[in-house]
């Protein structure tokens, strides 16, 4: 199955118990193969049929395989049944008792009708039965025990597999509500940035460009509504809503920002957590031209790695980070909402990596693996 798997996949299907018959029937066959071998060869010289024995014995064990789906139910009762232990293992006795009673009744029978041990153990019904009740109570109560027991672990086994579906789909929906709290929260953030840049440039009377900003405000919330609410999209349509943040933010700064675009194109289908670069060009933004007269370049890159995964990078040339910055600790929101996604989607197997770059400035790392451990996603075409 599975947790992440997970992912999450279909519920386990309780296995039908007519498929233990498949099971029981080679196993009568076997069981009533060996019996008869030993009995013919201890009593070799008694002059007896070995075809006599096994048909005997083979019709005497197949009615435990025929009875074997009810005994095996049964012993599931005892993980599953609504009733209580003292009424569920009474009702287990009873059918325990029934089945023994009827396999001793027709063993008896067969008996009679085989004549097994003929010519020196010629017996009446009456004989067979006494003699079948005390040979066949241990071993009939012993196989019957066995069924039960064989019932009650396959009863263990499904609940283990149900309880490992069902705590994998919970993590699964626990993240997916995760993500969806994390993706209102980006927006907002971005949208009351922005709309504050558009009082700024008001307040500025730069109306033409405050009016510029408006439109491709709208045209990007609208592309933004109109995104699937899955948490992976491809590379290629993640680049295509960042270049539209990045053409609103250039309407702001005008040409105090300047940005590249470093992107194999080999890797433009493969898939990376929705709203990754915008936050990051954002705070790229926000340590650079926001925060200082001259102009800022900012690099946005993806290149494919050679396991098949996936490394994307946002660099600038801004003020840089604060002395003494720890990612666990000072990382903002931004940041820390990708940190989140990255577990949830990846665990341990992405990485969120933030340094100083040697000519000044920043450089945000990720670096996630092809496929995501945690959902089990669909991918829009």
């Amino acid at each position: 199955m599975g947790a992440g798997g997970g992912g999450t996949g279909e519920a386990p299907q309780r296995p039908s118990l007519w498929w233990i018959v498949l099971f029981a029937v080679p196993g009568a066959l076997l069981a009533a193969l060996a019996i008869s071998a030993q009995t013919y060869l201890s009593m070799l010289g008694h002059g007896h049929s070995f075809r006599a024995i096994f048909a005997w014995q083979l019709c005497c064990w197949t009615i435990w395989a025929l009875a074997a789906p009810a005994v095996v139910h049964a012993g599931t009762l005892l993980l599953e049944s609504r009733r209580s232990r003292g009424a569920t293992l009474l009702h287990i006795g009873a059918l325990g008792v029934g089945l023994v009673v009827f396999h001793v009744t027709v063993t008896a029978q067969l008996t009679v009708w085989f004549q097994p041990y003929v010519p020196y153990m010629p017996a009446s019904y009456r004989e067979a039965f006494a003699a079948q009740s005390w040979a066949l109570l241990p071993i009939d109560t012993l196989t019957f025990v066995l069924l039960v027991i064989i019932g009650w672990a396959l009863a263990v086994h499904y609940r283990a597999r149900y309880l490992e579906f069902r705590e994998s789909r919970l993590e699964a929906e626990l993240a997916r509500a995760h993500l969806d709290a994390l993706r209102l929260e980006i927006q907002p953030h971005f949208l009351f940035n922005t709309l504050n840049a558009i009082s700024a440039l008001i307040r500025r009377h730069s109306n033409e460009r405050a009016l510029e900003m408006l439109i491709r405000l709208s045209e990007l919330m609208r592309k933004t509504l109109d995104r699937t609410q899955e948490p992976l999209l491809s590379l290629d349509s993640e680049l295509a809503f960042t270049r539209q943040y990045v053409e609103l933010q250039q309407a702001r700064f005008a040409d105090r920002l300047e940005v590249c675009y470093d992107v194999d194109p080999g890797c433009l289908d493969i898939v990376l957590p929705a709203f990754l670069f915008q936050p990051l060009v954002e705070n790229a933004i926000r340590h650079g031209p926001a925060r200082r007269a001259a102009g800022c370049w900012i690099e946005i890159g993806a290149r494919r790695e050679s396991d098949g995964g996936m490394h994307v990078w946002v660099a600038d040339d801004g003020v840089g980070l604060p002395s003494g910055f720890d990612l666990a600790r000072d990382a903002g929101t931004g940041l820390g909402n990708i940190r989140s996604r990255l577990l949830h989607l990846y665990g341990a197997d992405a990485r969120l990596e933030v340094g100083r770059r040697a000519e000044g400035g920043t450089r945000v790392d990720v670096i996630v693996p092809r496929t995501p451990t945690e959902l089990d996603v669909r991918i829009p075409a």
